[in-house]
């Protein structure tokens, strides 16, 4: 059996386009003066995020030594898993947003950093003061 299709009307699709990009517009609210700043910014996140990421390691490391005593009581021992396995979590999340920021810090070494990483359109300030490691325009990361 044989399918016909139909032929859109053609003329009555319109385009969809983004709108004409203004790069002088989009440029202000990244001034070349105010990237030592941004850097500061994310560097000061940085170090803030790599001291969280240790103190979390080094409470795991405490935590998974209490789970494998043989000496400790079977509850002690299955407590202490639990909480390395809470500690683990909030590790691994730790260092997604310390990753998160390198990539920031290397976008903003390369003259990327204030643009979305998958449409190339500027990130909004607001966007960037809230979250300097964001990498997609709020757009994209809907």
């Amino acid at each position: 059996m044989r399918t016909t299709l139909m032929p859109a009307n053609v003329g009555s699709v319109r385009e969809l386009r983004r709108p004409e990009r203004d790069p002088a517009a989009e440029g202000r609210h990244l001034h070349p003066a105010a990237l030592p700043q941004w850097r500061a910014l994310l560097e000061f996140g940085w170090q803030e995020r790599l001291e969280r990421v240790t103190q979390l390691s080094l409470a795991f490391h405490e935590a998974a030594e209490a789970a494998a005593d043989p000496a400790s009581d079977p509850d002690a021992r299955h407590a202490a898993r639990q909480r390395a396995n809470r500690i683990g979590h909030r590790t691994v999340i730790h260092r997604r947003a310390l990753a998160d920021i390198e990539a920031a810090l290397t976008r903003l070494a390369t003259g990327r950093f204030g643009r979305c990483e998958q449409c190339g359109d500027a990130i909004a300030i607001g966007r960037l003061t809230e979250m300097p490691q964001a990498a997609y325009c709020a757009e994209c990361a809907a």
